[in-house]
């Protein structure tokens, strides 16, 4: 599991830079959400009954994922007139937000399931501050 971790951080740091550049900003949404379904299906497999913070966030992200998909498809499908807040919103606020949503939890997965209880994880944030 530290190997998701940074793979996921490498993608999402690369991607935020990369936006220093909207295009290629654009473009690296690709590939990270790309790692990002696979990791989270890997840890909804993994970890998903064994833990009740990775099943409520895991919940969280799916329902916000999959709600993502859904309004990008009425969008286009629906209303192809084009607004810019709301193609901005759709292509590039939403997925960064929801992406690093993910990461955040993806973090505190593996430190639950690295150091083995909420106990750990709080020595270990204290010890990272």
């Amino acid at each position: 599991m530290k190997t998701l971790k940074k793979i996921n951080k490498i993608a999402l740091l690369t991607t935020l830079v990369l936006f220093l550049t909207v295009y290629l900003g654009m473009l690296a949404q690709i590939p990270l959400g790309i790692i990002q379904v696979i990791s989270a299906i890997y840890l909804t497999i993994e970890t998903y009954h064994k833990s009740d913070y990775a099943k409520k966030h895991l919940s969280i992200y799916w329902i916000v994922a999959i709600s993502e998909l859904v309004l990008f498809f009425i969008k286009n499908y629906y209303f192809p007139i084009t607004n810019d807040a709301i193609e901005w919103s759709l292509m590039v606020f939403f997925p960064m937000s929801i992406a690093i949503y993910f990461y955040m939890i993806m973090r505190k997965i593996v430190a639950e399931f690295e150091y083995g209880s909420e106990t750990n994880i709080q020595n270990n944030r204290n010890y990272e501050s």
